[in-house]
């Protein structure tokens, strides 16, 4: 059983949340719908608390059964939810996995993500024996791929048609970490 905590300090902290937790992340969803919408067709003027209750408790059964990690980001003094990093898409024989990440509108500009994407590659590397994550970046999110690259990813160039984006096929950056990549 892993620890519910990947990473704390004086004013954040990452962890698994909880299905209690629903309001909390439904609000940071809600009022970040215009910029993470703009990347991801799940986020949209539709999304409600239920569906924040929902991804909470099917959240924990992927993680009981290590087909996906999430986790929240934690404003220690608010008690806000200021963002979300998980490791999915994990194909075990090849000890590889994706990194996502978003981050509340209100909070962006703090190196958050930065610090979450370093937080979850040390669990995957040391918890889980990943020897290999990816982040993969919809052409033109320079905010994305600006965090894979503060976080020590490696480019390694862009793959067309890699996401899609509400039925579309789009080009995306793909970026690798590997174990000797965090100090």
């Amino acid at each position: 059983m892993f620890s519910r905590l990947i990473y704390q300090d004086a004013s954040l902290e990452i962890r698994f949340p909880n299905e209690l937790e629903a309001p909390l992340h439904f609000d940071a969803i809600h009022t970040s719908i215009r910029e993470i919408g703009v990347w991801e067709s799940w986020c949209s003027e539709n999304y409600c608390l239920e569906d924040s209750r929902q991804y909470l408790l099917d959240s924990y059964v992927k993680r009981q059964r290590g087909q996906e990690y999430r986790f929240c980001l934690y404003e220690l003094d608010s008690g806000r939810i200021v963002g979300s990093v998980a490791i999915n898409r994990i194909v075990p024989e090849y000890k590889t996995a994706n990194i996502g990440y978003w981050i509340r509108s209100d909070s962006t500009g703090r190196s958050l993500a930065v610090t979450a994407v370093k937080a979850i590659a040390r669990f995957a590397f040391d918890e889980l024996g990943m020897t290999r994550l990816e982040i993969v970046a919809m052409s033109g999110n320079l905010r994305s791929c600006r965090v894979a690259e503060k976080s020590g990813a490696v480019s390694e160039g862009l793959h067309r048609n890699r996401l899609y984006l509400r039925g579309q096929p789009r080009d995306a950056w793909v970026y690798s970490l590997i174990p000797g990549d965090l100090p």
